[in-house]
């Protein structure tokens, strides 16, 4: 890891590496011309982009199981990793192994010199853009004829657009990133609508009205063949729990449907996909709910979700952000579920204990200065019978995951999954 963390910013992340231009238009680029180098091995599948803000991860996870229900073996690469950068690359559900990681990675790294040499306008690449050609040379090599691929940041210069995707999905958009993005929901939208394509299908999530508007003149502007998909009803069972899967599950759909898979996989494909840290339920003397809610959307469907809960109880509220957001407006939705809150921090990047606790002012906010801490916290007071969330961002869920003794999720559905 210690290869490819040379091309990692320490507090800015994967994406950021200080030795690369500071000119974005150069990752999409610098992304393909490291692919060409690599042999080109996007080009021997349909390859599906997932951008948007809320939901990207668990559309794409939808979406690969979908294939594997149909026996299509598809690659399928996400972002971030909640315990092993392993989980960001995936082949059939499978986290790529620990041995044939590391040498992807050094394969991946051994390009660099070379691009070096043929493109050395391009610069260096980051730690993002080689994940994305090491998980494309893994998939190609594993025969896949399906790589699903969530946008890592915005979409117009993101290094997973340095593929030709097949079709687009764009799940819901928010005011995310707006430092890079754009201070207005319709200039988010403008960077998320960088991954359509001329003729080619995509599939865009029902949106607030100014991404909506936006979407509409990029999809006329791109020439994309684009398709507004409304929510799943509730006849069909998900796999990922709260109603706002339905959305994320539709679009994974109708993407299929132009990828041609068989319409007889997608029930036991939305029935089997299944991500960690979505909802996701563990018993550890209380019920603990692991949420990687990071956006004011995301924290409001987990709030509704949360009401949804069998037997009221009250709620322990673990939680924490990076430095970037804007707690309040992240758990205001749950603020008002009235729960005890534990602030505390995960990941170089988060905001600190003191400050998340000040900010919520939730009736007296305990400040924790580890997850672990306020993990025992929380247990404490919600005893036996309570119920503990953790949210505000994936890096905190990440570590919650490991203090509950829960290993890395090597396989997201069995093979049981097929039809």
């Amino acid at each position: 890891m210690a290869t490819l963390l040379r091309y990692a910013h320490p507090e800015r992340g994967p994406g950021w590496n200080p030795r690369s231009p500071r000119d974005p238009a150069l990752n999409v680029p610098r992304t393909r011309a490291l692919l060409d180098l690599a042999g080109a091995p996007d080009r021997g599948m349909a390859c599906a982009l997932v951008g948007g803000t809320k939901g990207k991860g668990s559309t794409a996870a939808f979406l690969a199981a979908i294939a594997s229900a149909a026996g299509v073996r598809a690659g399928l690469y996400t972002s971030p990793h909640l315990q092993s950068w392993r989980e960001r690359i995936r082949v059939d559900g499978e986290a790529i192994a620990s041995r044939a990681f590391a040498g992807l990675i050094e394969e991946a790294v051994g390009l660099v010199p070379r691009l070096r040499r043929a493109q050395p306008r391009l610069g260096e690449p980051s730690a993002f853009e080689l994940l994305t050609v090491a998980a494309l040379i893994h998939f190609a090599r594993r025969h896949c004829r399906v790589a699903v691929l969530e946008v890592g940041l915005g979409g117009r210069f993101d290094a997973t657009n340095a593929v030709d995707p097949a079709v687009a999905l764009i799940a819901p958009i928010g005011l995310d990133h707006r430092a890079i993005l754009g201070r207005s929901l319709a200039a988010i939208a403008r960077e998320k609508a960088g991954i359509l394509r001329a003729g080619r299908p995509a599939a865009l999530a029902r949106q607030r009205p100014a991404a909506a508007r936006e979407l509409v003149r990029a999809c006329r502007a791109s020439g994309a063949v684009c398709e507004v998909v409304g929510a799943l009803g509730g006849e069909v069972r998900l796999g990922l729990a709260g109603e706002h899967q339905r959305q994320n599950a539709a679009l994974a759909r109708a993407a299929a449907t132009h990828l041609g898979l068989p319409a007889r996989a997608f029930r036991a494909g939305l029935r089997k996909a299944w991500l960690p840290g979505r909802y996701e339920k563990v018993r550890r003397g209380a019920d603990v709910v692991l949420d990687g809610a990071h956006t004011p959307e995301s924290g409001a469907a987990l709030a509704d979700t949360l009401r949804g809960e069998r037997r009221p109880r009250r709620l322990h509220l673990v939680f924490g952000c990076t430095a970037e957001r804007d707690p309040l407006a992240i758990a205001r939705p749950l603020l008002a579920l009235r729960p005890t809150v534990y602030a505390t921090a995960a990941g170089p990047r988060a905001l600190a204990p003191g400050r998340v606790a000040a900010a919520l002012g939730a009736g007296g906010a305990r400040s924790h200065a580890s997850v672990a801490a306020a993990l025992a916290a929380a247990h404490a007071s919600a005893g036996a019978g309570g119920l503990v969330c953790v949210t505000g961002s994936l890096a905190l869920v990440g570590e919650a995951r490991t203090a509950l003794g829960l290993p890395v999720a090597e396989r997201l559905w069995s093979e049981a999954a097929r039809v």
